[in-house]
């Protein structure tokens, strides 16, 4: 980069702009936000209960509508100063400010750099967006686009002549938030020579601002996970003149000779902005980590006991879950009466996510309306009457009424309102409670019939699981329905068994049908580890355990034998077949009691990906020892994309599954990103062994091996660094095997058996030599195993789990109940 003085305030920092490249360095006006929420209005019924993970098209909503009427013939000016921002992108092309947003809301900035051209020249840019762009060489419009097509990135390509010398280019980027939005743009050039862009820097020296663009540039954490409250930062680019940082009131200064920062974070999966300002510029860059909090654990050998410890050490911090705890309890005080607010207010406002809150809020009009204080017990009965139960109700909300977890809880909100006030009518519909009660069932029973056709679209997840657990603990707790009571008993049941199958350690994992990068390096801490501690026993982390609060105040018990499954016996192995999902894939696991090794085969392979989480392997020995292996959907990490960095895949891969032995083959399309990447958490683990193309691990008496069919090449700067491999190619193959003690005997014993396996890759076919004979995985067709394909049996089919013990037969879960917890 060079740095040019136009004069004594202004500095410019140039940099080349060659062909191919996306400018992500930009100066940026600060954001313009405004509520946007359309006229209310009822909207068509599109649900099919057939539930996919990713983007479902659900129409405009009327914040769109209201969009879209006011794009003809409105004029846009270009904006001419109040650059006081600069954005730093990373590694990312793009230009992203992501976010999420309860309501709807519009957003807009403009990005402005200097352009110069050693001669005038036709340039051909590419830009990427989904909500709406225009672009301006200096006071010439001369590109408008404005897809508005939410979180479907659209591209467009045009060309702008540029003069001889410089010009200023200018982006005014906007779009509407509703809910989960990728608010941004790209913009690669691709046609044009010796072009320079610029970034303006007023009243600030040269040196500085440069060294504090290159330090936000490699900004991150020391480590990926964090025991304790205190969070160290630094950075891969660390220069001789000192960076002044701020992350909300803590502030701290980067130098070679202080090239640390602490900062204090609570418990939790945090992504924090920091930033820097210099003069009138202010410079941010956005990090995520993972604090644990303090750890205590369940130990009750009986489920009575474990619900009784529970109940005495949880605490939901502020969720509505724990007001209804402490109004059980009798212990109903100030910060209770907040978080009631809180809640009250999310439903009055139809936040998205109400209907999650609306689990607690009707439990507690139902068991605790007359101990509440006036004022609260008013308007909370003012809610419930005036809440938007479905799509088909007016409303100009945002709350999204679609996936499988929301549908379930929308219906169970409305079946329980209108059992509550079946002679009052309700305000916001005008539908009398008796109708709501009715339709709500009608309802319910399709939901119901849909999972017990399809099974579940979020299996395992560590993030909607929770939610089922809330919303079925409300019906199975409130409901005057015996039948419906029976269903919701039903499918705990079997959401219960197979979280005991995918935990290992106490730590619910697993293939998963959506995860978010919070929900992977959390460890134990998550809702889902909380209700693992309740049902099995196991760590428990504070704080996050609202749904399993809800889950012990249901009075619900768990079949006998799922601490079994939880824990397997010293020297047994517990398999599992079974199928989930409208598109099944078949979910596959081997488990001892040190190792768990879980996938999902043939569930959409080639086809656009989103939140599913394909294979996993779980060491018991530590919560936090984890791995995959995964093809990125963003460059970003900690990033709100789906897929992001870790979560998810951008292109689902062909997967296959025998025994212990789980074999990948991914395929990127030409505008994917081009690799595949392995995370192993090598500092929590007792021994790794890395090669060019191996990777050996060993997690207590656990081991682990992953191969690629690609060097694989380490990351050597960033969070990740001594943790991510990556794999590149036209095709990329990878090979995981399970092992422990017990099967294989010591560490080398174990190496050995991998190599005796002699992975070999040719034309795009990955093939290994198991016990049972060769096993191969090409890019389309069956596996084949032996000669012969590696068909999915009967038992791998059902949405019933499928338990085989010790290499013992295959039979339904419900079989297993008579051993003794």
């Amino acid at each position: 980069m060079t740095i040019v003085a136009t004069d004594i305030t202004t500095q410019i920092l140039w940099q080349s702009w060659p062909q191919g490249a996306a400018l992500n360095r930009w100066n940026v006006t600060p954001v313009e936000e405004t509520p946007f929420p359309g006229k209310p209005m009822q909207m068509s019924d599109k649900v099919t209960y057939e539930f996919e993970n990713g983007w479902v098209d659900t129409g405009d909503l009327p914040c769109r509508r209201a969009l879209r009427n006011m794009l003809p013939g409105r004029k846009i000016a270009c904006a001419t100063e109040g650059f006081t921002e600069i954005y730093v992108g990373g590694d990312t092309p793009e230009v992203d400010y992501g976010d999420f947003c309860h309501i709807p809301m519009l957003r807009v900035r403009y990005a402005r750099v200097r352009l110069q051209s050693a001669s005038a020249q036709r340039l051909a840019l590419q830009l990427k967006t989904a909500g709406g762009v225009h672009v301006w060489l200096d006071d010439r419009p001369v590109c408008v686009f404005e897809p508005f097509r939410r979180n479907v990135q659209q591209t467009h390509t045009f060309t702008v002549d540029a003069p001889a010398g410089e010009a200023l280019l200018t982006v005014r980027f906007e779009d509407l938030h509703e809910r989960d939005t990728n608010y941004g743009f790209e913009l690669t050039l691709l046609q044009g020579n010796d072009l320079q862009t610029g970034l303006e820097a007023t009243g600030v020296s040269a040196a500085d601002i440069s060294s504090a663009l290159e330090v936000l540039d490699g900004l991150r954490t020391d480590a990926v996970f964090h025991e304790a409250g205190t969070v160290r930062i630094t950075s891969d680019n660390i220069g001789p003149i000192p960076v002044n940082l701020c992350w909300g009131e803590q502030t701290g200064v980067l130098s070679a000779d202080n090239p640390f920062f602490d900062v204090l974070v609570p418990a939790g999966c945090t992504v924090m902005a920091f930033g820097t300002t210099m003069g009138p510029l202010r410079l941010s860059r956005s990090i995520g980590t993972t604090v644990l909090g303090g750890q205590g654990r369940i130990n009750g050998h009986d489920f009575t006991t474990r619900r009784q410890q529970f109940l005495q050490v949880a605490d939901c911090g502020d969720d509505i879950a724990g007001v209804l705890a402490a109004l059980d309890a009798g212990t109903f005080g100030a910060k209770h009466h907040a978080a009631l607010d809180d809640a009250l207010e999310y439903v009055e406002r139809r936040k998205d996510c109400a209907d999650f809150r609306m689990m607690s809020l009707l439990w507690i009009w139902a068991r605790h309306a007359e101990t509440l204080p006036t004022d609260q017990r008013d308007r909370l009965r003012a809610a419930i009457l005036g809440f938007r139960y479905w799509m088909d109700e007016p409303g100009n909300d945002v709350m999204w009424f679609w996936s499988e977890n929301h549908v379930l809880c929308f219906h169970i909100a409305q079946f329980l309102a209108g059992q509550m006030f079946p002679d009052q009518k309700f305000t916001n519909s005008g539908k009398s409670g008796y109708t709501q009660r009715e339709r709500g069932a009608e309802r319910l029973h399709y939901w119901f019939d849909a999972i017990d056709e399809h099974g579940l679209a979020e299996w395992n997840s560590a993030a909607y699981y929770p939610i089922n657990y809330r919303a079925l603990a409300a019906l199975v707790s409130l409901s005057g329905d015996s039948v419906l009571t029976k269903r919701a008993r039903g499918l705990l049941d079997q959401i219960s068994a197979m979280v005991a199958l995918h935990t290992s350690g106490g730590v619910p994992a697993g293939s998963q049908g959506r995860i978010y990068e919070k929900e992977l390096l959390a460890g134990p801490m998550t809702e889902l580890g909380a209700v693992a501690a309740l049902l099995f026993g196991g760590g428990h982390v504070p704080g996050k355990d609202a749904a399993a609060v809800m889950l012990a105040l249901s009075g619900y018990v768990p079949p006998p034998g799922l601490r079994g499954l939880a824990y397997p016996a010293a020297n047994s192995v517990v398999r599992a077949q079974y199928a989930q999902g409208l598109h099944p894939g078949q979910l596959s696991l081997w488990k001892s009691a040190d190792v768990q090794l879980s996938s999902v085969q043939d569930h959409k392979p080639g086809t656009d990906g989103h939140q599913q989480h394909v294979v996993d392997m779980q060491f018991a020995a530590d919560p936090l020892a984890r791995i995959w292996v995964n093809q990125p959907g963003d460059l970003k990490t900690w990033g709100s994309k789906r897929p992001s960095y870790w979560a998810g895949n951008a292109r689902m891969p062909r997967v296959a599954q025998h025994g212990r032995v789980v074999l990948l083959h991914f395929t990127p399309g030409p505008d994917d990103i081009p690799f595949s990447h392995l995370f192993v958490p090598t500092n929590r683990l007792d021994e790794v062994e890395i090669g060019d193309q191996w990777v050996f691990v060993r997690c207590g008496q656990g081991y682990g091996a992953i191969y690629g069919t690609a060097p694989l090449l380490a990351t050597e700067t960033g969070v990740y660094a001594g943790h991510e491999w990556r794999q590149f190619g036209r095709h990329q193959g990878w090979a995981i095997v399970a092992g422990d003690t017990t099967q294989d005997g010591g560490f080398d014993q174990f190496r050995a058996m991998c190599h005796a396996m002699q992975p070999n890759w040719r034309h795009g076919v990955l093939t290994l030599k198991t016990p049972d004979g060769p096993l191969q995985l090409a890019q389309h067709g069956s596996a084949d195993l032996d000669g012969a394909a590696l068909d999915i049996p009967p038992e791998g089919r059902s949405k019933v789990p499928h338990v085989s013990i010790s290499g013992g037969a295959y039979v339904p879960w419900t079989q297993l109940q008579d051993n003794q917890e």
